[in-house]
């Protein structure tokens, strides 16, 4: 009996390698020759340029052209040499004019705080505010100069720089057009306690020459920047050119 059962074991032991061994499959790999597999035939380098053309070469696209075309046939605006001379020269002519308005009004500031002060009988309000005017109307006149002759010096009548000398003009107008915005703003201070003080002295009513006089410095400091919205604009469109 002992025996019966030790074959047992050893049978069972044994049969699992013999199925393994009866059973396997043995499979054979081959080594794939390389050489003998097809290779593909080269394009010539002509054909390949043929089909494939570098980007440099490659035709434009059409939308492209009709838009290079439409673009080239847009109407612009020619600039008028002739008129654009006239129209220098006669803000030219203006500039001057206003300049020697200035000067003139500056001297006769001058000459009325000189008679002022030679008479004596004028009061402390009057004396201080003509000697404010005049010192401010001679540093304006001299601004003025300032921004004039820069100009002035290096203008001529060449056609060839019309448009050079019409972009000077207007920024020398620019220029003097902010000098008196700034000028309506130290004004207005100045005016409006000379009145103050001639009211008190007089002991009227102060409403009537108050509304008077800052009615005129604001509407004065409206038409300066009107004329510097509208330079400023002509500025533009000139550089453009």
């Amino acid at each position: 009996m002992d025996k019966s059962i030790l074959d047992n074991e050893d049978t069972s032991s044994i049969e699992p390698s013999k199925l393994g061994t009866d059973h396997s499959i043995l499979v054979e790999t081959k080594q794939i020759d390389v050489l003998s597999l097809p290779q593909k035939k080269n394009i010539s380098g002509s054909e390949g340029d043929k089909q494939n053309p570098p980007l440099d070469e490659q035709p434009l696209d059409e939308n492209w052209l009709i838009l290079s075309r439409d673009w080239q046939a847009q109407p612009f605006e020619k600039t008028d040499i002739k008129k654009l001379l006239k129209q220098t020269k006669r803000r030219t002519l203006w500039a001057k004019s206003l300049l020697v308005i200035d000067i003139i009004a500056t001297l006769g500031l001058i000459i009325a705080l000189m008679v002022g002060l030679y008479q004596g009988d004028w009061g402390t309000a009057t004396i201080a505010y003509f000697t404010f005017g005049s010192l401010g109307s001679v540093v304006f006149v001299y601004y003025e100069i300032q921004i004039r002759l820069r100009i002035w010096q290096h203008s001529c009548d060449s056609p060839d720089k019309a448009v050079e000398n019409a972009i000077a003009g207007v920024e020398s107008s620019i220029k003097y057009i902010k000098l008196i915005k700034w000028s309506c703003w130290l004004l207005l201070p100045a005016v409006n306690w000379y009145i103050y003080a001639m009211i008190e002295e007089s002991e009227k009513s102060p409403w009537p020459p108050f509304f008077a006089i800052n009615t005129f410095v604001i509407i004065m400091w409206l038409i300066t920047h009107w004329f510097h919205i509208k330079r400023e604009r002509e500025l533009l469109q000139l550089s453009s050119v």
